[in-house]
């Protein structure tokens, strides 16, 4: 069976470029999956639903927020 290596953080990435073009109302996970080249149901394995895949984009924001921080902070 096919597998994607790094599917997470293509949909995250993807997801990223969508929600710059199109909002967050436009996105979609069966959409993110065609991009990626897997199955509709395949982003599921990894983003039980919608709000989990925008909630996963916030943390990996605040992670990269207090990373910047703490790099200005050591300056």
């Amino acid at each position: 069976s096919y597998h994607h290596g790094e599917l997470r953080e293509t949909l995250m990435q993807a997801a990223l470029a969508s929600i710059a073009a199109h909002g967050t109302e436009k996105l979609s996970l069966r959409a993110l999956a065609r991009e990626a080249g897997v199955s509709p149901t395949a982003p599921y394995r990894h983003f039980p639903s919608k709000q989990s895949l925008l909630a996963a984009l916030a943390e990996e924001g605040f992670h990269e927020l207090r990373a910047r921080f703490d790099a200005v902070a050591a300056a």
